[in-house]
Order: structure tokens, then sequence, then C-alpha cells
């Protein structure tokens, strides 16, 4: 009985584990910038708005949100323009 105990624990740890990531640059060609986020939630939404306004800012432009798109569990992409 202890078994399926033992083999639970390091899933729903590594699973808790992916769901904290932080957003990541999916792509970038100088207009557009694409940021992958773990969960839809508006708070990653959020996170990943900040992390395509330092993205913009190094060409000099600011970050617009454009579009969000659900790719598969666990990679949610927002598109946001830079303008």
């Amino acid at each position: 009985m202890k078994r399926p105990v033992l083999l639970t624990l390091p899933i729903v740890a590594v699973g808790l584990l992916v769901g904290c990531a932080p957003p990541a640059t999916v792509a970038f060609n100088g207009h557009s910038v694409t940021i992958r986020t773990s969960t839809p939630q508006e708070q990653d939404r959020q996170a990943a708005e900040i992390e395509a306004q330092g993205i913009c800012g190094q060409v000099g432009k600011r970050a617009q949100y454009a579009s969000t798109t659900y790719v598969h569990d666990l990679n949610i992409q927002h598109l946001f323009l830079c303008i």
C-alpha cells in the first residue's frame, strides 16, 4: 500500500514546480514578442507583459498586448506587439 504513495509524491512535486515556471520569451523579431507562461491566469499574463516590456524596451519600443494562444498543457503563449 505504501508503493503507490511513493510513486505519487514525485509526480505531484514535479507538477508543482512546473506550475511555478516564470514567463519565458519564445520569439522576438523586433516588431512583436511571444512570451510563454504555464497557466492562463491573469497574474501570469501580467508577468508576461512585464517580460515583454523589457524585451520591446531593448529596441526603444513598448509592448502592447495582442492575443493569447493555448498551445497545450503548461504552454500558454501571449503575443505582444512592440510599438
